[in-house]
């Protein structure tokens, strides 16, 4: 009886110690720079699916005179996202003006935009997130993790306006609609 209870005790000892090396060895450790890059898609493309879902002859739709019309909101994210897109690159684009143009140009614009920034996130590791850069916007230095969270709030800011034009206009939104 001896034997077979230390034989059982050994036993769970093993197993017990190869379980935890045998779970990390199946769930890698997640990537900040991945998830970075996964939610960045996402959210281009829920924007994108807004711009697509809304008819032509919307993209001049304002609640109240005083606000952006649908495709003035999308241009602006087209630029806002340019705009950090030059930042890391040191360069400077010339923003786009909805005036000009039909939504066609407009959901070519947010694509090309939201690809070129996808390029400059996808190879990104965790410890370049982690490394300092200079913002955009005032005179500020944050981590590149923080650098790169401007446009993504940019996208899940507007998108959630642009919700609003959809509803009100009858649209259900395509993120709801896939549901």
């Amino acid at each position: 009886m001896k034997t077979l209870t230390y034989a059982c005790v050994v036993f769970f000892a093993v197993v017990t110690a190869a379980v935890p090396s045998w779970l990390s060895a199946q769930t890698p450790a997640p990537s900040l720079a991945k998830e970075l890059a996964a939610t960045f898609q996402r959210a281009a493309t829920e924007i994108v699916d807004v711009a697509e879902v809304m008819p032509a002859d919307k993209y001049g739709f304002k609640p109240t005179p005083e606000i952006s019309s649908f495709g003035d909101q999308l241009v602006h994210v087209a630029g806002i996202t340019q705009r950090f897109i030059d930042a890391a690159k040191g360069t400077k684009t010339e923003a786009a003006h909805h005036d000009a143009m039909a939504k066609p140009e407009i959901i070519g614009l947010l694509k090309k935009t939201f690809q070129g920034a996808q390029e400059m996130i996808t190879p990104l590791t965790d410890a370049q997130l982690l490394e300092p850069v200079k913002f955009p916007f005032g005179d500020r230095t944050v981590t590149r993790a923080t650098f790169w969270q401007g446009p993504l709030y940019q996208i899940r800011n507007h998108h959630g306006q642009l919700v609003v034009y959809l509803r009100m206009n009858g649209i259900v939104p395509p993120t709801t609609a896939r549901r």
